[in-house]
């Protein structure tokens, strides 16, 4: 007897499954989650699916997706005509969401992937355990003919929604559950009609499904149902006519989480994860849909976030991502209800404008320049720049439209770019120097000398300024410091000074991305490398080391040593001058010290503007 029941209790699977590798792993996971009992027969095609569906043993049927003259919509189709009621799990590599979604709609009870056999588990549990209430349902319709008492305790006991209506959809009884589900009393769901639970989409389906079920006596399908918190649940609904009594019998199982499932799905599909606007692949679907005569004048206009790498090098990927979520917010909103917007990726848009002409997409984008122009981020005005070209004759490609809206986006951004970027590091600058008190100083003091250094070497006048600006702007890459090490009142550790050892690369980084500050973005990278060789971050040596960043460096490192910390004293000038030559050909370029130390300190003039800052 206990054989007997064992064998009852057997799971019998249907695999679809042409690699005998995957096998051995989906019947590891099987064996070690329902036993050694666990029987799985394995087919490779086509015949011998379609031979083993026939014989109709099967629990189960797990199905790979790509299979030779055989894909996992042709293995559901066959599943669905001749085993309907067995549930079928797809199990594939990566077939992506949009392919995962479209088998759920089409029957499918689950997909796992091959990477996370993990939640194989999970996913034929819940699907036998919707079987098994399917049976019951079916079960509970023959019941309620044959036994009013049965009826009634399986009414009160049943896990799904239930209640019965009549001929023109009132409700006459109902249970428990679907009182709870709904939200509503019992008493006052029985002064309810089906229309008044019903989605209003539904409402022109409500009565040709009750007139298909007096017709042939018992249906399935799904509807959305109004709680009375304005919410609502998705149910599948089994339904069996009694024609003797005119009534509708309906058991209602709610597959609310399974839709949500499929929604998310879907939205992963069409979405673009952190703006929530349109992807790419949703563009370029609906752009083969909208390419057609009747949407003629068809505009297609490119937007483009100038500046965005040097935000993100500067503020973090944060703010970054900060100004792409708002820049895509205003686009949107400039939007007709009928156009497309879709983010490309990286920092560029698209919009898609049926029956738009090239005067009404000037207005648009002028319309979008102006929202752009009101917003600020750090202190810098949003620019993006913008390109857009028309489609006016069916012979016209969409490649041609797209491509040539992008090149007038690209010639746009030429302009505004460079201008953009300038204003960019101004305001870096300006950041930096609010995030630390001791920094702005330092950087006027080293301007200073850098430039008095200059005046005594005989630079060209174009070259001092050069010089001067160079020192004002040699720390700006530790924009990208912590606000507490910049400001730490005593020595700093390991991580924290490895921290601050990499603004000369990200002074660079910041630089190099606005043509005015390219050869100043050299200067900044260098000026802590030492005459030697043992500098940081590329071990230059001697006159490998640009001049400008070998003036830097003395700058950089008199002022420090003669500027009060908290976790030592200032030197006073002899102090510093006796470090300066100590170091000299060793750290510092010996020919430049000399300059300093012999001209450029003993001129009055410096020291009353060291003084003033």
């Amino acid at each position: 007897m206990k054989h007997e029941n064992e064998k009852k209790s057997q799971l019998r699977v249907l695999s679809l499954e042409d690699s005998f590798m995957d096998l051995e792993l989906i019947k590891e996971c099987l064996i070690e989650d329902f036993g050694h009992e666990t029987q799985i027969d394995m087919v490779s095609n086509e015949e011998d699916y379609v031979l083993a569906l026939s014989k109709g043993k099967y629990d189960l049927i797990l199905s790979d997706f790509n299979l030779l003259g055989l894909n996992g919509f042709r293995a559901l189709e066959l599943a669905k005509s001749m085993v309907p009621s067995i549930p079928f799990i797809c199990v594939s590599g990566k077939i992506g969401e949009e392919v995962a979604t479209e088998l759920l709609k089409q029957g499918a009870t689950d997909y796992v992937s091959k990477e996370k056999l993990g939640r194989l588990k999970q996913s034929i549990e819940r699907a036998l355990k919707e079987l098994k209430n399917q049976n019951d349902l079916k079960e509970a319709h023959l019941t309620l003919i044959k036994s009013e008492e049965r009826y009634k305790a399986l009414t009160k006991t049943s896990i799904d929604g239930f209640f019965i209506l009549d001929i023109k959809g009132s409700l006459l009884e109902v249970n428990d559950v679907y009182s709870k589900t709904s939200g509503y009393s019992e008493e006052v769901l029985l002064t309810m009609n089906i229309k008044d639970l019903e989605s209003d989409e539904f409402d022109n389906q409500i009565d040709e499904h009750m007139k298909k079920i007096i017709n042939i006596g018992y249906d399935q399908f799904e509807s959305k149902h109004r709680k009375r918190d304005g919410t609502f649940n998705y149910f599948h609904n089994s339904i069996t006519f009694i024609p003797t009594e005119k009534v509708f019998i309906c058991f209602l199982h709610d597959i609310t989480d399974r839709k949500r499932t499929e929604d998310e799905l879907i939205h992963l599909s069409y979405y673009d994860g952190l703006t929530e606007v349109y992807n790419r692949r949703f563009y370029e679907e609906e752009l083969a849909r909208l390419d057609t005569k009747r949407n003629l004048p068809l505009t297609i206009i490119m937007a483009d976030v100038n500046g965005l790498k040097l935000f993100n090098d500067s503020f973090g990927h944060s703010v970054g991502d900060e100004i792409l979520k708002k820049t895509a917010q205003l686009i949107k909103k400039a939007c007709r209800s009928d156009d497309i917007m879709a983010r490309l990726g990286g920092d560029e848009f698209v919009m898609v404008l049926p029956k738009t002409d090239p005067y009404k997409a000037t207005k648009i984008v002028k319309r979008l320049e102006g929202l752009i122009a009101k917003e600020y981020f750090n202190g810098l005005v949003l620019s993006v720049s913008f390109g857009f070209e028309t489609k006016e004759n069916v012979e016209q490609k969409m490649s041609e439209i797209f491509a040539n809206a992008e090149n007038r986006m690209y010639r746009h951004k030429i302009f505004e770019h460079s201008s953009m970027r300038s204003e960019t590091i101004n305001i870096i600058m300006n950041t930096l120097f609010e995030k630390s008190k001791r920094e702005s100083l330092h950087s006027k003091r080293v301007s200073i000398i850098c430039k008095y250094i200059a005046l005594n070497m005989n630079f060209e006048k174009d070259d001092v300024s050069k010089i001067k600006t160079a020192g004002l702007i040699h720390d700006i890459g530790k924009i990208g410091v912590d606000e507490f090490i910049l400001n730490k009142p005593g020595k700093l550790n390991d991580f924290e000074w490895s921290e601050i050892k990499k603004h000369p690369e990200a002074g660079w980084r910041i630089l190099s991305s606005a043509k005015e500050f390219v050869e100043l973005a050299d200067f900044i990278n260098e000026h802590h490398e030492k005459w030697d060789g043992t500098g940081y971050p590329k071990g230059l040596k001697g006159e490998e080391i640009s001049i400008e960043a070998r003036i830097i460096t003395i700058a950089d490192t008199y002022d420090a040593m003669t500027s009060r910390r908290a976790y030592k004293k200032a030197l006073n000038k002899e102090e510093a001058i006796a470090e300066l030559l100590r170091c000299r050909g060793t750290q510092f370029d010996p020919e430049i010290v000399d300059v300093f130390v012999n001209k450029v300190l003993l001129n009055s003039n410096i020291l009353t503007e060291l003084d003033e800052n």
